[in-house]
């Protein structure tokens, strides 16, 4: 069984969880921003400026760093970037998420997402905000429907998946420690 861990951009690992334990059960994806806290071996970076600072530091040794195709030449070509194709046109925060779920379910059987917020319970205001907050979330419902062949797990989800997402055969949740405990 092929099995990833996916961390939403900015989450924070307890420090009492041990990384190598993590990282036995499966390779870490997520953005740029979850790295040092989480280990992640697949870095996203979608944006352009923080993709060429990072690289500057050489960041693409120290784990498989992902960027947009479409960002390679600009970047100076570098030796071990990872590439993706694909455009996303809809307004989201947190994008580099949507793109590690959506490379990770390309290769995996069971996707352990840690997290994720799936309650739909912000309380935005910001009509714009408000927009983007939906449109990741129509993606990330999207992905986890048209990849029916995989096992989405919200990890240590704490409060009820809002009803969009309990309607999803291949979504479930569970605690850090039972994933520990089965896997």
């Amino acid at each position: 069984m092929r099995i990833n861990w996916v961390v939403a951009s900015g989450y924070q690992l307890d420090p009492t969880v041990d990384i190598e334990k993590i990282k036995s059960i499966g390779s870490v994806w997520g953005s740029w921003n979850t790295w040092r806290s989480c280990g992640t071996d697949n870095v996203i970076c979608s944006d352009f400026s923080k993709s060429k600072d990072l690289i500057s530091r050489a960041f693409q040794s120290v784990c498989n760093f992902y960027v947009p195709a479409k960002h390679y030449q600009d970047l100076g070509r570098p030796v071990g970037l990872k590439l993706y194709d694909g455009e996303f046109n809809q307004e989201v925060n947190n994008l580099d998420d949507i793109v590690a779920m959506h490379l990770c379910s390309q290769q995996s059987d069971l996707i352990l997402l840690l997290g994720f917020d799936l309650s739909l319970s912000g309380q935005i205001q910001d009509p714009y905000e408000i927009h983007r907050y939906k449109n990741y979330h129509g993606l990330i419902r999207s992905l986890i429907v048209n990849h029916p062949g995989v096992q989405w797990v919200c990890v240590d989800h704490t409060t009820d998946l809002a009803k969009p997402y309990t309607e999803i055969e291949n979504l479930s949740k569970d605690t850090l420690q039972k994933v520990f405990e089965t896997l």
